[in-house]
């Protein structure tokens, strides 16, 4: 088995965690109220607290101020 990184996703598709493991549901399953997604090279790097939409996960929001 193929062991990958997954991003855990909230229903308004913000990326709360970030998981290793092996995509079989039978010995794990993310936690209710979350989706796990597959990180990729198509997908782009998942990071917390970032989003998921249209396939690609971006960084969060930049909300430091100069």
């Amino acid at each position: 088995m193929t062991i990958n990184n997954y991003a855990l996703l909230s229903s308004s598709e913000v990326v709360e965690n970030i998981v290793v493991w092996d995509g079989n549901t039978e010995t794990w399953q993310p936690p209710a109220g979350t989706t796990a997604i597959e990180v990729t090279e198509a997908t782009g790097p998942a990071y917390i607290g970032g989003t998921y939409a249209n396939g690609v996960f971006s960084p969060p929001a930049d909300t430091s101020q100069s």
